[in-house]
């Protein structure tokens, strides 16, 4: 369906309802907590996500890794200057 048929529907329903005040307070109180739990998925979604301890360790293994290759000449490494203007 799209906007505005959703739209239509939603007031078509809405219209059954109007003079009935106990069944627009449920309705009231169905679309708040729709609301608030889609605002929570939302929230949820936009939290970083920790690293398990498996993705740490690997991370760790690989930056030695790469650490060693340095200093054996195999690989150059990156001024700081051009690290922190990456952050």
């Amino acid at each position: 369906m799209t906007t505005v048929q959703l739209t239509s529907a939603l007031q078509r329903e809405m219209s059954y309802i109007v003079t009935d005040e106990t069944m627009m307070e449920r309705a009231l109180k169905s679309l708040r907590k729709i609301r608030r739990e889609r605002k929570a998925e939302t929230e949820k979604a936009s939290e970083p996500q920790e690293d398990s301890e498996e993705q740490v360790m690997q991370s760790l293994h690989e930056a030695f890794r790469e650490l060693k290759l340095i200093k054996e000449g195999k690989e150059v490494g990156r001024p700081i200057e051009e690290l922190l203007d990456e952050l």
